[in-house]
């Protein structure tokens, strides 16, 4: 084998163990993620889901766990019908099965009037078959809009409904219902079927159970669904009455990824909340946008600080991240961010985000206006269409990641001189202003995002070199507080290991973890600013042989000398005088 056949192998052994490397790097990331929790809409919140007449319809979800579907119903009554029509054939006799929707039925009331008792529903059911909806939306209904039955809808029914579930709460509002109720063996009216309908639940109740005809059961009252005709024949023309027609609808929920309310379209920050308040209340209030599972794809890889340099799991308040997602793009779709608790299990705030790009790219995220907290970060690929509020697609929610804000780390510099100084100085040359003694102590508080990087600076002139923050590490961050500041071995004022006398100045910035906060010019804006004043130190002087500072007469005839020591006497200027006595006798 050549030299150069074994250097092309080691080579490519050498990028396999990179490529591995960073796989397995990658694989750490993902293994800190959590799934999403399944999205459930609750039951009673308020869906925007196909057009009627050109108007988009809201719906109350009545049910929200009925066999893999929510129970939609429409928030308001679309329109009032009445199932009467002239080309149908009026028979006197009673119907049953499949004939009772090809006659109008009419019989005699207890006074001996016409009443027409009921009319097929076809009017009514095509009338509802005129709702249109968009191919997501219908892609995601198990059942298209339909006039519910009697069987559907009444207490133990196909659909889970118990009477505060499907009846309107006010506006004595009766909806029609498909199906045939009576009231057997009560008055004139026994055993003629009429046309059912779900009362609301401002209507008194009736004191009598009625019979349904297509269960044979009795209703308790409770259930508010009675009998109705729907006009009198006391003429040959018929007075007849209209009824409110309510759809209903089921939609698959498995389809649906999210939802959130119509207005949180601005790209700011939502405490995210889904209003369960107007049940039923004929309205349509605080109605949510839904977004339905399709092709669409987004995958949280990292969170990274600001700027980019490494992935982080806290951040200061009102700061800011870049998400890294994995994404394809749709038609105007946008990356939008929620925010979970610190479980991982309920939505807190919800943003939608700037335009998806397609790949692996970072998107900037302003968590401005967010409290203080432990959280949960996912991601999500919406289409965005300000003109509707029908449902568009989205891909599921992605997994979670950890993320904590925290208040910003706040400076304070308390002087700390050591012991020796003379009564009334704080600071004095000689005493207590040694090379490694402290001169005070800065503290953190809030300490923000660990570890701090301190830097000392200029305080208006250079005397900020002669000192330095005790105890940072190689790159001068600590995540300790408070630490000393110390005056520098080498200090370029030291004189014999003493700071000479003078005024001397000092800043102390710092920024986190994240390198935040900063200004545009990337200088640190938390900082702390101090100045203090080493004072002079008073000499004392004393004579090396104190027994000959006094002579006799007769000795001083011969001169002598005298040597005085002050101290300190090194690093500072003394000078000399002679006082009192015979002053004239005596030269320095």
């Amino acid at each position: 084998m050549s030299k150069k056949v074994i250097s092309t192998l080691i080579m490519l052994i050498a990028l396999s163990v990179m490529v591995n490397i960073y796989e397995n790097g990658n694989m750490l990331s993902v293994l800190n993620a959590q799934s999403a929790p399944t999205f459930q809409l609750p039951k009673g919140a308020k869906v925007v889901l196909g057009t009627y007449n050109g108007n988009e319809i809201v719906w109350d979800i009545g049910n929200n766990d009925n066999n893999g579907s929510y129970v939609l119903m429409s928030s308001k009554p679309i329109t009032k019908m009445t199932t009467y029509d002239s080309s149908v054939p009026v028979t006197t006799t009673i119907q049953s099965g499949a004939d009772r929707e090809r006659y109008c039925l009419k019989t005699l009331d207890n006074k001996g009037a016409s009443v027409l008792n009921y009319c097929p529903i076809a009017p009514v059911e095509n009338e509802i078959s005129t709702i249109t909806l968009n191919p997501q939306e219908t892609a995601v209904l198990n059942k298209s809009p339909f006039l519910p039955s009697v069987v559907d809808i009444h207490d133990g029914g196909n659909l889970g409904l118990s009477v505060n579930d499907r009846a309107y709460t006010n506006g004595n509002i009766s909806y029609l219902l498909k199906g045939y109720v009576g009231t057997p063996l009560y008055g004139s009216y026994g055993d003629h079927y009429m046309h059912a309908v779900q009362n609301s639940l401002d209507i008194p109740l009736y004191t009598i159970a009625v019979k349904s005809y297509d269960l044979n059961v009795f209703f308790d009252p409770i259930e508010r669904i009675t009998n109705y005709n729907i006009s009198f024949w006391y003429t040959s023309v018929p007075n007849v009455v209209e009824l409110d027609i309510r759809p209903y609808s089921l939609l698959n929920k498995n389809s649906v990824t999210f939802a959130a309310d119509t207005s949180y379209t601005d790209g700011n920050w939502h405490n995210y909340s889904m209003d369960t308040s107007n049940f039923n209340g004929v309205n349509e209030l605080n109605p949510n946008k839904l977004r339905v599972r399709s092709s669409l794809t987004a995958s949280l890889q990292d969170i990274k600080n600001k700027s980019k340099t490494k992935s982080i799991s806290k951040v200061i308040k009102n700061g800011s991240v870049n998400l890294y997602v994995n994404a394809n793009t749709g038609t105007n779709t946008k990356m939008s961010v929620i925010l979970y608790d610190d479980t991982g299990t309920q939505i807190q705030y919800y943003k939608l985000g700037s335009n998806t790009l397609s790949g692996t790219n970072d998107y900037t995220v302003d968590l401005t206006g967010i409290p203080v907290g432990k959280y949960q970060v996912a991601v999500i690929n919406e289409e965005y269409d300000a003109s509707s509020q029908l449902a568009v697609e989205s891909s599921p929610i992605s997994d979670l990641m950890p993320l904590e804000i925290v208040e910003l780390h706040k400076l304070t510099y308390t002087k700390t001189p050591q012991s020796g100084a003379s009564a009334g100085n704080d600071y004095e040359f000689s005493k207590n202003v040694n090379a490694g003694q402290a001169v005070g102590k800065v503290t953190a508080n809030p300490t923000g995002v660990t570890p701090l990087t301190y830097t000392l600076e200029a305080n208006g002139d250079n005397s900020y070199l002669n000192f330095e923050v005790d105890g940072l590490d190689a790159n001068g961050a600590s995540s300790n507080t408070p630490l000393n500041v110390k005056i520098k071995s080498g200090a370029p004022d030291l004189v014999n290991g003493w700071l000479k006398a003078g005024t001397y100045k000092f800043c102390i910035t710092t920024v986190d973890a994240n390198g935040d906060p900063v200004d545009t010019s990337g200088n640190p804006t938390e900082k702390v600013c101090t100045s203090f004043t080493v004072e002079k130190t008073n000499p004392t002087i004393a004579f090396n042989d104190p027994a000959q500072t006094k002579k006799s007469i007769a000795a001083a005839a011969t001169a002598w000398n005298e040597t005085a020591t002050a101290t300190p006497s090194t690093g500072t200027k003394i000078t000399y005088s002679i006082t009192g006595g015979d002053v004239s006798l005596i030269s320095i």
